[in-house]
């Protein structure tokens, strides 16, 4: 009778299936995943896929794409909401700057996204929110280009 392979068998992180899962989207594993995998496995035989992986991680042949990997589609989604919440606190402090200037409150004055132009305050204010992994100026960039970029 054929034993059905448990949850952890087909997700665990030794598992055989889940690294040629990885492998299939383009996931290196590092070497210490490697061992990990085969000091787990190596009770039952290895299928020839995983051989050649072991074999080209101890010749160094198994490297990362270089350059900056593909943004996903969470930080596409976050990139677009923090350029719209930009749109909105930049209209709201050039308006605010109009009629009562831009001092503000006791509880905003010393706080490090409250200085600079109104453009650099909604800069900073977004990326403080939605984009922690970005500088200010970086957003500020990176908006500049998509604009010149629709534009053509």
């Amino acid at each position: 009778m054929s034993k059905l392979p448990s949850v952890y068998d087909l997700y665990g992180q030794t598992s055989l299936l889940n690294l040629e899962r990885s492998l299939a989207a383009e996931g290196i594993p590092t070497p210490a995943e490697l061992a990990a995998i085969l000091e787990a496995n190596s009770d039952k035989p290895l299928p020839a896929w995983f051989l050649e992986l072991i074999i080209k991680s101890l010749r160094g042949k198994l490297r990362q794409k270089r350059g900056r990997p593909k943004d996903s589609a969470l930080s596409g989604i976050r990139f677009a909401i923090a350029k719209a919440k930009y749109a909105r606190y930049l209209g709201w402090l050039q308006k605010r700057q109009r009629s009562f200037g831009l001092e503000g409150w006791s509880a905003v004055r010393g706080k490090d996204w409250w200085s600079g132009t109104p453009h650099e305050r909604a800069a900073r204010i977004v990326t403080q929110r939605w984009l922690k992994h970005m500088s200010w100026r970086a957003f500020l960039n990176r908006v500049s280009s998509s604009e010149k970029m629709r534009r053509l």
